[in-house]
């Protein structure tokens, strides 16, 4: 029975408390306007606001009036509540300008380390590209001349091949005529990604800014881990620890996007009204 008993206990202190706040507020309506003025601005009546002064009882019309006016942020306690609104808002967006600016520098740090890497990882792909095309070339020209000399022609001009894109797994920000036909299924995905890099500036704060941000880092984290693309400025596909790499900052990235998001959310609505308790 006891615990029963705390839980009736608790439900008549809060109930007391209310009480409290609502004798406060007409006490103090009635010392800095006088009852008959605290009577029309409450619409009640004179006797029902003489009755709830002198005997400490509220009836349920002059409670409903109250509490209305409470939450229309009448008395001080109503200002006192703002005061403690804004205070809060100030505090918050201190916060979020601190792990904003973490969050930047963090990221900063790891694209400037993943370019410096990917420089590096390009040169010297390029360099064995250029190689294995040399070799090739090498070996074609000796295969000409071998098989011209075994049929008495010389070398003959034949058509130039038609080349495939090299990378039909690597996006590109301009577009070219064969896309829909080499990106497929991930082609809608692809121009929608195409439209917010072109419009969507690299930094921001805005609750729109935030919000399409979102949008941008989930649809990169699409095409990479569900639809294995490499997105630029890789000149290449990555792979293995280069492909984790894009991925773990993105996630990162996209994580720090919606804590300030919803933060930013709650600032605004705090903006708009008053939350009362």
């Amino acid at each position: 029975m006891e615990p029963k008993k705390d839980v009736v206990e608790k439900g008549r202190s809060v109930r007391d408390m209310h009480h409290l706040r609502l004798m406060s507020l007409l006490q103090e309506l009635e010392r800095d306007n006088g009852r008959k003025k605290t009577a029309e601005m409450l619409g009640v009546d004179r006797r029902t606001l003489d009755a709830s002064l002198d005997d400490g009882v509220l009836t349920r019309r002059i409670r409903g009036a109250l509490e209305k006016a409470l939450q229309s942020g009448v008395g001080s306690a109503a200002a006192e509540q703002r005061d403690r609104n804004d205070k809060l808002a100030d505090r918050l967006e201190d916060v979020e300008g601190v792990v904003e600016e973490q969050g930047k520098e963090i990221r900063e740090n790891n694209r400037a380390s993943e370019d410096r890497d990917r420089a590096i990882r390009e040169e010297m792909a390029q360099g064995f590209r250029k190689l294995d095309q040399t070799l090739a070339g090498l070996e074609t020209g000796r295969g000409g001349q071998d098989g011209a000399k075994a049929n008495g022609a010389g070398p003959q001009p034949g058509r130039r091949a038609t080349l495939r894109r090299e990378y039909p797994d690597l996006v590109t920000l301009e577009p070219a005529e064969d896309d829909e036909e080499v990106f497929g299924e991930v082609w809608p995905l692809i121009v929608e990604w195409r439209e917010l890099k072109a419009v969507h500036p690299d930094e921001g704060k805005s609750l729109s800014w935030l919000g399409t941000e979102e949008r941008f880092l989930a649809l990169e984290l699409t095409l990479l881990e569900e639809h294995g693309m490499t997105l630029p400025p890789a000149t290449f596909p990555l792979r293995g620890f280069d492909r984790n790499g894009q991925v773990n900052w993105r996630k990162t990235a996209l994580s720090d996007t919606r804590r300030a998001l919803r933060k930013r959310e709650f600032l605004h609505s705090l903006t708009f009204g008053v939350l009362w308790k």
